[in-house]
């Protein structure tokens, strides 16, 4: 049986299918570099996610599950999330993680995190990784030798 964590993840882009999973007393919370609020209560969550899949990204997303672990009641899953973003308008795509608790009236606390520098690198029109060289690096510097100096 998969976790919720999973069936949340395998859920992103469908908002119906989504808020089927949550408790009424649902909690979202998000990468706090974002500035985003902790979201509280359904039918907060539940406008969030249809801002997320009609504003934001397209339905038609594709989740990629790499790890899961846990079991009904605290769960967490490492995905690729693929999806069409309306900002950049371009394909995005990202790692993801949610950790999930759940109780017996469904989901009740979800905490996403990402790669927000990514992120803002795709808004911004640059490829992935060279946010650093807006802090006078460059795209990928050093990576190569991280732990073997």
């Amino acid at each position: 049986m998969s976790t919720p964590a999973r069936q949340l993840a395998e859920r992103f882009g469908d908002p119906t299918a989504m808020q089927a999973l949550y408790a009424p007393d649902v909690t979202w919370e998000i990468s706090a570099s974002l500035g985003m609020p902790r979201l509280q209560g359904v039918d907060a969550v539940v406008a969030f996610n249809r801002q997320v899949w009609t504003e934001h990204h397209r339905p038609d997303v594709t989740v990629t599950v790499h790890d899961e672990v846990g079991d009904q009641r605290l769960s967490a899953v490492r995905f690729t999330y693929r999806a069409w973003s309306h900002f950049a308008d371009a394909w995005y795509e990202n790692e993801y993680t949610l950790f999930v608790h759940a109780s017996d009236a469904g989901i009740t606390r979800i905490h996403e995190a990402f790669d927000t520098a990514a992120t803002i690198d795709l808004l911004a029109g640059r490829p992935p990784g060279s946010g650093w060289a807006s802090i006078g690096g460059e795209t990928a510097d050093r990576v190569g030798a991280l732990g073997r100096e």
